[in-house]
């Protein structure tokens, strides 16, 4: 059992003296044997909850409880214990659970052998783990030399071994395709049946949020919603933005808060009144500048009357009509991304080639690829992980080199360019995306956007301009802040700013939503949409998420470092690559 009472977390920056407020007087309950989620958009706070609850981070105030035993009672050495006896961590990056150097079973063994088990039984049990996950042909692989999908089950094999009574899992799945994603969700909804183990999972992944009967919602550091139940069949919920869920949480202090749509609509400012309906069953708040107390009685005297006749208000008729794709139209908005036929190429790679050596092995990564992209086009790099997505990126961009093949970009060939020159030519037409943000430390983020400005002799002040692409990036409002005072997300958003003010004609993102909610990656991508029809900027984008895809863009799909298909996404093939990708099936 999972308790957290009135817990608060307050940062400090030692050298800007800065304190950032990340979790605001949250109460939260995960019963014994329950598998629940926590989600919410980037910044809202479950990084650090999940740490609290892992021990890894201590409370600024309140108190947690784990299986009865308080961890702000326990010495740094007691936290250890505990956190090894009861509980498994699952980070979202993979180094962070695996050892490099040991196999997979290795990786099983081990947690056993620490529990002194005897050699004989934790082999015979390593075996039968392994096999249940389906990683059991993979034994003697070292980690290193499998994919994100399976890295994931191996971390799980640990966790089982370990005979952890707690899994708290932060955003496991947020850079793995759809096929691995449902083979996590089924590996954690086997183990909790199964063992009865209590799982906690933090996502804004859309497909793992909807997996669970019960989630947390979390915004702005406090818990503002508590959801179960939902209907997943339809595409609706798997697209809802969390911005929209019309219920939040009340607190021990009676504190709640009132959901953005309800503000905006009714009006509210800063003032609101409530009226208890005579039912005892809901109540009505309202805005007292724009309705009058009479006007709400008189609504409220209508709904007596209805009561009256004994109308069973809990229960709402529901059409049992197949979901549709009604609610989204957005995702079917064409865009005119599609060059004309004699438009130039901007990229041309021809037989590329490129292979890592593992282990004193070599590991090819891509297989004599070759495409081309026209000036001024969309183009989606998707695969499963490993598929070679971002070494892809790496290559023609430069930062790797190749073993073989050619590649011309805006019609200059960088292939037998030395390091320094491809490093000039990359700062003047290429903008790079990376998953992991690459802003420096110690400047805002208006000083960051700023600083490649300087370099390129350009300008050495923000335009409006760039006043405005914060704006369009969502963070604008952190524009005189640190890197360190923003969560995952916004910080990704920051590097997008920082990228697209630079107007260079070649835009690589690589996974450039990964770290982000669903609402803010939509976002997103329709601000790269405009910058590549305004700007006429050539994107290349990798991504596992085809629920980005639109319909206009050109999609690569690589499997194990090949081409296997190349199509511009049409109305016509749209609905499919949705349907695949949430594995729902729509009309």
């Amino acid at each position: 059992m999972i308790i957290c009472n009135d817990l608060s977390k307050v940062y400090t920056d030692p050298i800007t003296e800065v304190n950032v407020i990340a979790l605001r007087g949250i109460d939260l309950e995960v019963k014994t044997g329950e598998i629940a989620s926590i989600v919410g958009p980037s910044g809202a706070g479950k990084t650090t909850l999940i740490k609290i609850f892992s021990g890894l981070e201590a409370p600024t105030s309140g108190n947690v409880l784990l299986h009865g035993t308080s961890l702000t009672d326990l010495s740094q050495r007691e936290m250890q214990d505990f956190r090894f006896s009861k509980i498994g961590i699952l980070s979202q990056h993979l180094n962070d659970n695996l050892i490099p150097h040991l196999t997979v079973k290795q990786h099983i063994l081990l947690p056993m052998r620490l529990r002194k088990v005897p050699l004989e039984k934790a082999k015979k049990e390593s075996e039968e783990i392994m096999k249940s996950l389906n990683i059991f042909p993979l034994a003697n692989k070292k980690v290193t030399k499998i994919s994100g999908g399976e890295a994931i089950r191996t971390s799980i094999g640990a966790i089982i071994a370990k005979k952890s009574d707690i899994i708290l899992a932060d955003e496991p799945t947020g850079q793995l395709d759809t096929e691995n994603t449902n083979d996590v969700i089924e590996t954690f909804k086997d183990l909790n049946k199964n063992l009865g183990t209590s799982i906690l999972v933090v996502t804004h992944d859309l497909r793992f949020r909807n997996a669970f009967r019960k989630s947390y919602i979390l915004r702005d550091g406090r818990l503002v919603g508590i959801n179960q139940d939902f209907d997943r069949s339809s595409l609706d919920f798997l697209l809802k933005p969390i911005d929209s869920a019309l219920q939040s949480a009340v607190d021990k202090f009676q504190y709640v808060r009132v959901p953005k749509t309800i503000l905006t609509e009714a009006g509210i400012s800063s003032l609101a009144e409530f009226s208890l309906h005579p039912s005892k069953k809901f109540a009505i708040i309202y805005n007292p500048q724009a309705i009058s107390e009479s006007a709400v009685q008189d609504v409220l005297r209508k709904s007596e009357e209805y009561y009256d006749k004994e109308e069973d208000l809990s229960e709402i008729e529901k059409e049992d009509t197949p979901p549709t794709l009604d609610h989204v139209d957005f995702l079917f908005e064409e865009r005119h991304t599609i060059p004309k036929k004699s438009t130039p190429n901007i990229i041309e790679v021809q037989k590329l080639s490129k292979a890592f050596a593992i282990n004193s092995k070599t590991q090819h990564v891509l297989n004599k690829i070759s495409f081309s992209v026209q000036r001024g086009d969309f183009v989606v790099i998707a695969g499963k992980s490993g598929a070679g997505k971002t070494t892809l990126l790496n290559v023609v961009s430069g930062i790797e080199t190749p073993d073989s093949g050619s590649i011309i970009l805006n019609g200059i060939d960088v292939t037998e360019m030395n390091r320094a020159n491809m490093s000039k030519f990359r700062f003047n037409n290429i903008s790079m995306i990376s998953q992991m943000h690459n802003l420096y430390g110690q400047y805002t983020v208006a000083d960051n956007i700023v600083i490649p400005k300087i370099f390129s002799r350009k300008k050495n002040k923000l335009e409006d301009e760039d006043w405005h692409m914060m704006e369009d990036c969502k963070i604008l409002h952190k524009a005189k802040h640190y890197p360190i005072e923003l969560s995952g997300g916004e910080n990704q958003r920051a590097a997008l700013a920082m990228a697209l003010s630079r107007g260079n004609p070649l835009l690589f993102a690589d996974e450039p939503t990964a770290n982000v909610d669903s609402l803010i990656a939509r976002n997103i991508v329709s601000l790269l949409m405009d910058i590549n029809k305004f700007q006429k900027t050539t994107i290349l984008m990798s991504t596992h998420d085809l629920s980005l895809v639109r319909i206009g863009f050109r999609l690569i799909k690589l499997e194990d470092g090949n081409i296997v298909d190349d199509f511009r996404v049409t109305k016509d093939n749209f609905r499919g690559i949705i349907e695949d990708y949430f594995n729902v099936d729509i009309e």
